[in-house]
């Protein structure tokens, strides 16, 4: 990297935009994974959906556009990224690892040790290891322990969530920054990265569910205790609403895009029935008038059977009265006045807008919006990698999230 350490980035290669995030790593002890945002670039993603690169070309001309964008406004070149992942074919499973104490009570070379065998699982050639998050300790038989270190027995075990995808697109991502001058430092599942944006300890603690509405899919990730429980991927997102209005209204859709950013709302009760707007008519240059309570009632009922596939997912898993913080919504597709209000009406949980905010400084009124979530997420994951791998005083820095992070790998 040609900023050196201080520098990270980020690259959220999306359906609808890929969006690129340039920071320094802030010297703040009280948020570790603080960054300061130097530079954001958004260029419109052709080449991607949901199951992953279809253009590797059209690819690389967006990752190109971005991370230069993003390079021009820091003012700073860099050489490579973190870049995220999601999709259907991102899978989570269970694997659990048993060593003896060393001696009279676990130490941290124990639980490194239970983390290397938990860790040691046979992954297929066409999938790849993206994390191996540890869920929970159990000393002697004793289980729901969040850190066993310093405590007294004999036997350590432990539970470690591992996730994998498909091997393909995650080739596929490091071509496309390859061909684009650049190079891929590590590749990260995109609502894990969101988290670290948008969530706070305290929630992960009490138990939420992380609900992400990209363009062509729906990412839900649901923490209790501190820990990841549950990983899913949704067939709905922004472009399944999209695709609706193009239907409904009879418009392009590009133009489609347009009227949501500018007339669209989550609940037609936000708008009056005598409301117009005006759309693309049936022969060049031409308009007409429809009504905008048409086109937001095409964007509540949508947004509401896509937030009803999450809630759902949550109900199906018997997690719903374990989220005693309720329900985070971020991403590009809830960016829409009522979008707050139509959850909790379907979640029927406190319901709050995920924006990145702590541990943001610089040019951070830039990313403070939803859909820069991940993108955001990835800059602060990096920049605590970064700091893991400096030691001295940025170690002594570690907190809980810090760790979190660590035991991703």
């Amino acid at each position: 990297m040609i900023g050196g350490d201080r520098l990270v980035a980020a690259l959220d290669v999306g359906s609808t935009k890929t969006c690129a995030v340039i920071a320094e790593c802030a010297p703040d002890a009280g948020h570790p994974s603080a960054i300061q945002v130097l530079g954001v670039g958004l260029a419109p993603s052709e080449g991607v959906r949901k199951e992953g690169v279809t253009n590797i070309e059209a690819t690389t001309e967006s990752v190109g556009q971005a991370l230069r964008e993003a390079e021009l406004m820091a003012g700073e070149e860099v050489e490579s990224a973190f870049v995220g992942v999601a999709g259907p074919h991102v899978r989570s499973e269970s694997s659990s690892g048993v060593v003896a104490i060393s001696s009279d009570e676990v130490s941290r070379a124990d639980v490194d040790r239970v983390h290397e065998v938990a860790r040691a699982v046979v992954v297929a050639p066409d999938r790849e290891l993206l994390h191996a998050i540890p869920q929970n300790y159990s000393v002697d038989g004793r289980a729901g322990i969040q850190d066993p270190v310093g405590m007294a027995g004999t036997r350590l075990e432990t539970e470690v969530c591992i996730i994998t995808a498909d091997a393909t697109p995650c080739r596929n991502l490091r071509k496309a920054l390859d061909r684009a001058g650049y190079y891929a430092e590590e590749v990260v599942l995109e609502s894990l990265a969101s988290s670290i944006a948008v969530l706070q300890e305290r929630e992960r603690e009490a138990g939420v569910a992380l609900v992400e509405v990209g363009g062509a899919s729906t990412e839900l990730a649901v923490f209790m205790d501190g820990r990841i429980r549950r990983l899913a991927t949704l067939p709905w997102g922004a472009l399944t609403v999209t695709n609706d209005i193009v239907k409904g209204l009879g418009v392009p859709q590009d133009e489609a895009v347009s009227l949501k950013e500018e007339h669209g709302a989550a609940r037609t009760e936000l708008v009056g029935s005598d409301q117009k707007i005006e759309v693309q008519g049936p022969t060049p240059g031409s308009t007409r008038t429809v009504s905008r309570e048409l086109l937001v009632h095409i964007i509540e009922q949508r947004l509401d059977e896509t937030l009803g596939l999450a809630y759902d997912e949550l109900h199906d898993a018997g997690m719903l009265g374990d989220l005693g913080a309720g329900v985070v919504l971020t991403g590009g597709g809830v960016m829409l006045p009522g979008a707050v209000e139509l959850a909790q009406g379907v979640f029927n949980l406190p319901v709050r807008l995920g924006e990145p905010g702590q541990g943001l400084g610089g040019v951070a009124d830039a990313v403070r919006k939803p859909k820069f979530a991940t993108g955001v997420g990835l800059a602060m994951y990096g920049a605590q990698r970064r700091r893991q791998s400096g030691g001295g005083a940025a170690r002594r820095t570690l907190g809980r999230v810090a760790e979190w992070i660590k035991d991703f790998f």
